[in-house]
């Protein structure tokens, strides 16, 4: 894998040096990149848009390939339906195997900086490493990723592809030796495009490095960011033949003050569960930090839990997290009581797969329980209004743990084509949530130390 990023490398080197004429006082093409000139940084920008679509595209096809080679799952079939034809010793060995092949590469690569969440390490080298990430983080946190969601652990994308682009831009950067600010700035527009191919949402994907990496380069500098953000994004939509996370629902508004309390009520709940998140998260890391085992044991320690917890709540896998959110905004009628435990579950899950070493992101599953809350409160109004409330309550509880309501509201807008009547509703409760998780004292879920 570290050699297919080498080689593209070489060919956009190669490329740009029989492409890109030269000009008085340039000795040769790599020297006019050098200079970080505008019309050098669009290309670059580019290209990172291009390395953002390839990591996108890679990554989702090791996802497919590994859930295929340990579950059979090519997604004809439930998931559901799928492991519940398999024996339990066969759903325990299964997440206890990926957690262990995780283990054991980051054991051999000795990568430390690939381990953990994704974020708050792309955060930590946009801060205090000048924009540098080894290139060799990209096509280890591609495969440790891959092994950790295709077992089945409780974790999303979002960390891992951001950590990816984000390392790919950076790379470029020191390829050719751009400055603290050009690898800063490339780093972002990885991160950008890596959003926006993965997730279909090239707008979020430039606020989430503005908002979350706190990269503000300017007006000038962010319109690169923007450029590698789409290119990343139809990029991957060409590769994959799919544009992204889609869910398809119906918004219908209807304001009334039943709906008004509603949302006031969910602003309260979705910060109050974002809170939850983080602490019992945190909990998770504290625990499996204790555990006196070799490290690299660690995440097959957290997959034979998941795989024990999955015996009995198998919507915790991520292969399974998707279909119900698909049920969810479908309006499929599922049990209150199996909501609650789920939700539960699903919290308790993740800081096993996190906290024990798996890799994974944190965006899904904070997507996945607002879901299940804003289902729980649609209840409470009429069906014209069951939409607005459930897409409010994933935005709200992302904007809340992550501090970052705009990135929340428009990357909610951007999954579920919705209206843009609703904006401005997804950006309220986002903000609502958000100041409450301040007000509490925290700042974001992000600032946590990066796992050791």
């Amino acid at each position: 894998m570290y050699k297919v990023y080498t080689v593209y490398y070489d060919f956009l080197t190669l490329f740009i040096s029989r492409h890109i004429p030269k000009k008085k006082g340039y000795n040769m093409p790599m020297q006019w990149l050098k200079k970080e000139t505008p019309v050098g940084l669009f290309v670059l920008a580019v290209a990172v848009g291009v390395g953002g679509a390839f990591g996108a595209a890679i990554f989702d096809l090791l996802i497919h390939l590994t859930t295929l080679r340990f579950y059979g799952h090519n997604g004809s079939t439930s998931f559901l339906s799928l492991i519940g034809e398999m024996s339990s010793w066969q759903r325990i060995l299964i997440p206890t195997l990926g957690g262990l092949l995780v283990g054991i590469i980051f054991k051999l690569a000795k990568v430390s900086e690939a381990e953990g969440e994704g974020v708050p390490e792309v955060m930590e080298a946009l801060a205090h490493h000048r924009g540098t990430i080894r290139p060799i983080v990209a096509p280890i946190k591609i495969v440790t990723a891959a092994l950790t969601l295709g077992s089945g652990g409780s974790a999303g994308r979002e960390g891992p592809i951001i950590q990816i682009g984000s390392a790919i831009g950076s790379s470029i950067a020191q390829r050719f030796t751009l400055s603290t600010h050009g690898r800063g700035l490339l780093l972002a527009a990885g991160a950008a495009a890596a959003i926006g191919g993965t997730f279909g949402a090239p707008i979020a994907g430039v606020l989430f490095t503005y908002e979350i990496l706190k990269h503000k380069p300017g007006l000038k500098h962010l319109l690169y960011v923007a450029t590698a953000s789409t290119v990343g994004y139809y990029g991957a939509s060409f590769l994959t033949s799919h544009p992204g996370l889609r869910f398809d629902t119906v918004f219908s508004l209807s304001f009334d003050s039943t709906l008004i309390i509603t949302l006031i009520v969910l602003i309260v709940t979705a910060g109050t569960t974002a809170l939850l998140f983080e602490k019992v998260l945190h909990v998770g890391k504290h625990a499996f930090s204790r555990i006196h085992a070799p490290h690299m044991i660690k995440p097959a320690l957290g997959g034979l839990a998941i795989g024990l917890i999955g015996l009995y709540v198998p919507y915790i896998h991520e292969p399974a997290a998707y279909p119900m959110m698909v049920d969810l905004l479908s309006f499929s009628s599922i049990p209150v009581s199996l909501l609650v435990v789920v939700l539960v579950i699903k919290i308790v899950a993740t800081s096993i797969t996190l906290g024990s070493g798996g890799s994974g992101g944190i965006f899904a599953p904070l997507l996945f329980i607002g879901a299940i809350l804003g289902t729980l409160l649609s209840g409470f109004v009429g069906d014209d209004s069951t939409a607005l409330v459930i897409v409010s309550a994933m935005a709200a509880t992302f904007a809340a743990a992550a501090s970052a309501p705009l990135t929340a509201a428009v990357i909610c807008f951007e999954l579920t084509s919705a209206p843009l009547t609703v904006l401005p509703v997804f950006f309220l409760v986002s903000y609502g949530a958000s100041l409450l998780y301040k007000l509490s004292g925290r700042r974001s879920i992000y600032s946590l130390p990066p796992q050791a």
